[in-house]
């Protein structure tokens, strides 16, 4: 239930961020809430997830492991998608996309 109650406070500061007139960067602002709203969901999510507990240090290093884990392996699979789309053939072609569909 708290988790809802921050992330709706993070929600209003960013709308009101946004209503106000004389900001100059609202977009920062906006990402900046953004940021902050992703990290709080995923390290809610992986703390409920794991079953972790931040009541000694113990605890919350072995939460900060793997929460750091959670996001490195998140990277990852970025990069292996990210080079994946790069090694696609992007060239334009005169050919159709359904060239078996019987169409014709």
């Amino acid at each position: 239930m708290i988790s809802w109650i921050v992330m709706l406070i993070l929600v209003v500061i960013g709308i009101f961020a946004i209503k106000m007139n004389h900001l100059k960067h609202r977009l920062f602002i906006i990402m900046l809430v953004l940021v902050a709203l992703f990290l709080y969901s995923s390290m809610a999510l992986i703390t409920t997830q794991n079953e972790l507990s931040f009541d000694d240090s113990e605890g919350f290093f072995n939460a900060m492991k793997v929460y750091n884990g959670w996001l490195a392996n998140g990277f990852s699979n970025l990069k292996a998608i990210t080079g994946n789309a790069m090694k696609m053939d992007w060239s334009s072609t005169n050919e159709t996309f359904f060239e078996g569909s019987g169409e014709g």
